[in-house]
Formats: C-alpha cells, structure tokens, sequence
C-alpha cells in the first residue's frame, strides 16, 4: 500500500479503535450480568481488576485478547508495506484507544496489555527485557512497580537492538502510562490534598486512595 497523509491517518485511526475495544468489561458484562468492573478494586477494566474482583478465569481471557488489541494493528500494517514508522504510531494509538477509548467515555484501561503486545509487534528483543521486567516484579511482590520499571528502561532496550524509531516508540508508550496512572489525580489531590507520598504511590504502584484492590470502590 502506498505510504500517503490519508493511509496513514487510516491505519493509526483503526489501531485506535481496535485498542480502545472494551474487551473485559464486554465479557464483564456478558458473564456477570449487572456487574460493572469499574465499580470495583482500582475501577479498571484490564486483566488484574478483573482477576481480582471478578473472575479468575475470565482475565485468563482478557488477558490475550488484550495483548492481540496492541499486536494485531502493527501485524497489519507490516503486512500492507508501511514503513517502521507507520508501526510505532499503530502502537502509540493502540494504546491511547485502550486508555482513552471512545466506547468508554474516553476513560478506559491502564494500556499494558495492548502495549505489551504492542512491543511484541516492534522488537521480540524488547518484548524479552520487557517480560523479565514483569517477572522481577512477581518474584518481589511489586509488580506494579516492576510494569513501570519495564517501560521506564524500554527505551534505551529499544535503542540498542530495535534503533531509534522503536525507541521513540518506547518513548511514546511509557507517557501514556504514566498518564494513564495519575488519572484523576486532581481529584485526589483535591479531596486529600498535595502529598508526594500519594503522587508515589500513583506513580509507582498505580494506587489510588478509594480503590483498594479488592472490593468495592469508596471515591465514585
């Protein structure tokens, strides 16, 4: 396919909507009926809220489906020719769907599932730091921080065996998560008022005062 302002436009627009598909909060829904997973532990609609709060097995489902929503977009593009750059921006906009998604009110999940799989679709080298990143932070019960820590060195993962545009993506995907974890913090800061302790918190193990990770949500 030719590599013009419209094909690209189209191929970013379309990696944002497959992103931005809802997937556990459908399958919510589908399975528990009147059960809206927002309402509950971190008030997220990805893998862990869902494995927490929900049903175990059904993240067991999420979870794929998610990663598929960051990979399939960047398969797609290769496949029709665009060029490298054209793939870091099918990531970017995977992820921003899947953290500000139009089906949602533009408030959505925590993006990294999608931009795990996102990875996997740029560099199989930086989807390997990546992974090791996330099991570091199983092993010492942080794995929060161990997800942040993984991005955070991503970039410079990127640099040395994917070269400077995957990097750049790199780049691109640990902003949106870190935006997508000081979500609300006006708010938070409102109600309880400036603390470094919880911007820490928010930052760096994604909580949030009101959502504990297991049980109903005490901030809607």
């Amino acid at each position: 396919m030719a590599t013009t302002t419209w094909s690209v436009a189209a191929v970013g627009a379309l990696a944002y909507l497959v992103g931005g598909i809802p997937v556990g909060w459908l399958l919510v829904r589908r399975s528990h009926p009147g059960v809206d997973v927002r309402d509950y532990g971190s008030g997220n609609v990805g893998t862990s809220n869902i494995y927490r709060n929900v049903d175990a097995g059904l993240a067991v489902v999420v979870g794929p489906a998610q990663f598929a929503q960051g990979l399939i977009p960047l398969l797609l593009a290769r496949w029709l020719g665009f060029p490298e750059a054209v793939w870091a921006l099918c990531a970017v906009c995977a992820v921003i769907g899947n953290g500000w998604p139009v089906w949602l009110g533009f408030n959505g999940g925590r993006g990294i599932a999608v931009a795990t799989g996102a990875v996997a679709g740029l560099s199989l080298a930086s989807l390997g730091a990546l992974l090791g990143c996330y099991a570091a932070g199983a092993v010492f019960g942080e794995i929060a921080l161990g997800v942040l820590g993984g991005f955070m060195l991503l970039p410079v993962i990127a640099a040395l065996v994917a070269g400077p545009v995957v990097a750049l993506a790199a780049v691109g995907l640990l902003i949106l998560i870190l935006l997508r974890r000081l979500e609300g913090v006006r708010a938070d800061v409102h109600r309880h008022g400036v603390s470094w302790e919880l911007l820490a918190g928010r930052l760096a193990r994604d909580q949030r005062p009101g959502r504990p990770l297991v049980g109903r949500r005490s901030d809607g």
